[in-house]
């Protein structure tokens, strides 16, 4: 983009940082940039690379909208996670697939993030994750760890070097100061939010640095703003091993799952003797791969992946089975290593351990997470991360703030329900609503929560305290 232009939105001067004000007031363009049927418009929104240094350089984000349908009442800005996935991609499937009630009052709103698809991306040279590949993930000696860290620090740095200045400021609170410049550039003196898993960690913290701009804002799979990598990480092996559980226990219900004792099991005491065959079952096969570490990270990975969905659980059958069988090709290459991901994670969640101290608390995690719990914490990339631990974790209150909406699943594959509880606990205008079931991400999966998310976001009413939605 050219220059700033200094044109008011109707948003008061009062509502922009000092300092930050130019980027608050921009003026943007919008064009057409539909989807196939779906009418939608783009822009571009210009933020500094280094909002503590908001008079150097630049980038822009892009920005894509789909306007109300109906009676506005305003905009709805939403983010689907990852760290690093596309707003951008995301939104038309949102504006297909969201309630028409929503469709209609709100102008739906996603943006790529800093860092993230067409808003100054992370990039790392070509072949640069090789040596990263070619190492154990998931190492289990102290000289294997020192080698994986060896190869995380060299990847790190020829990103960094690809990616120019941007690769030290992709953090969640940088994020946070450009949600309420799109805020501000919308004409919005309240931001209405809605934020799925990690754009639940972009919805706390803005709702902590701005807690009276807060508007009608959700938080689907909460995170917890109080972790750190360590804890994060714990939290994440956790919620997959409560997910193999129930996949596990619904293999009677499917024909295709390979764990044959399961699918005969009758009766509690059976049903739990089968779940730990087919949990010993699946370690063995992980564990099997040690010696094929670009294989075992992308089985460890599929499966994680499948297992967040229950409707993905028959696909997840047949991959298995295929493995079980000896046929290796159903591991699928997962592609480059996702570095806007481990970036942003990385200087989100500090971790300053030796690695002596990271396959110790590993080997803790796996006694109590026996199939995931090592694979998930042993070799993270955290440690050597390049300007990591940004955020400082702890608890959020948003003192000041509107009505809060919390959302967590009591068995979520990927964000624990005691996140969600902690998160809804600790904010001073937070209000907890419970899926009871499996999955990730209830919002539009459920229909009780999607009613209630609907209703609040509508009507600001909240769904009464303790309410709990079957799965």
């Amino acid at each position: 983009m050219g220059a700033l232009t200094a044109v008011g939105t109707g948003v008061p001067m009062a509502n922009a940082d000092a300092g930050d004000d130019r980027f608050h007031r921009q003026k943007v363009s919008w064009s057409s940039c539909d989807d196939r049927d779906l009418p939608l418009d783009c822009t571009k929104v210009t933020v500094p690379v280094d909002w503590a240094r908001p008079t150097g350089r630049t980038i822009a984000l892009k920005v894509r909208r789909h306007r109300a349908t109906g009676t506005r009442q305003g905009s709805l800005l939403t983010n689907p996670g990852g760290p690093g996935a596309s707003g951008v991609r995301y939104l038309p499937e949102a504006a297909r697939s969201w309630r028409g009630a929503v469709t209609a009052g709100f102008d739906l709103v996603s943006w790529d993030p800093r860092g993230v698809g067409e808003s100054a991306p992370l990039t790392c040279p070509d072949g640069a994750d090789e040596a990263l590949r070619a190492v154990d993930s998931s190492p289990d000696t102290l000289a294997e760890r020192l080698t994986q860290e060896a190869a995380v620090r060299t990847w790190a740095r020829r990103c960094r070097a690809a990616s120019g200045p941007i690769f030290d400021h992709v953090d969640t609170l940088s994020n946070v100061r450009d949600l309420d410049v799109l805020r501000a550039v919308l004409g919005e003196a309240k931001l209405s939010f809605l934020g799925t898993s990690y754009g639940t960690r972009i919805g706390i913290w803005y709702a902590d640095r701005f807690p009276t701009r807060v508007g009608r804002m959700v938080l689907d799979s909460a995170v917890d703003p109080a972790s750190d990598n360590r804890a994060f990480l714990n939290g994440q092996a956790m919620s997959v091993e409560r997910a193999l559980d129930d996949y596990l226990a619904g293999c009677a219900d499917r024909a295709g799952c390979p764990f044959s004792d399961l699918g005969q099991a009758r009766g509690r005491a059976e049903l739990a003797k089968g779940q730990a065959q087919g949990r010993a079952e699946l370690a063995k096969l992980l564990q099997a791969a040690d010696s094929r570490p670009a294989e075992q990270g992308e089985l460890v990975s599929m499966t994680a992946a499948l297992l967040r969905t229950p409707g993905y659980w028959p696909g997840l059958d047949g991959q298995l089975a295929r493995v079980l069988a000896g046929d290796h090709s159903a591991i699928q290459p997962t592609g480059a290593v996702d570095v806007a991901n481990v970036a942003i994670n990385c200087q989100d969640l500090p971790d300053h351990r030796t690695a002596r101290q990271v396959l110790a608390d590993a080997k803790g995690t796996g006694r109590s997470r026996p199939v995931f719990g090592y694979e998930f914490t042993s070799g993270t990339m955290c440690p050597q991360w390049p300007n990591g631990g940004v955020v400082k974790p702890r608890p959020v209150t948003a003192r000041g703030s509107a009505p809060i909406l919390v959302v967590g699943t009591t068995r979520d594959a990927a964000t624990p329900y005691e996140w969600a509880r902690s998160t809804a606990r600790h904010l001073a205008n937070g209000r907890l609503l419970t899926r009871a079931g499996s999955g990730h991400a209830a919002y539009g999966d459920n229909a009780c929560v999607t009613e209630a998310v609907d209703r609040y976001l509508l009507d600001a009413v909240l769904p009464a305290t303790g309410t709990v939605c079957a799965g």
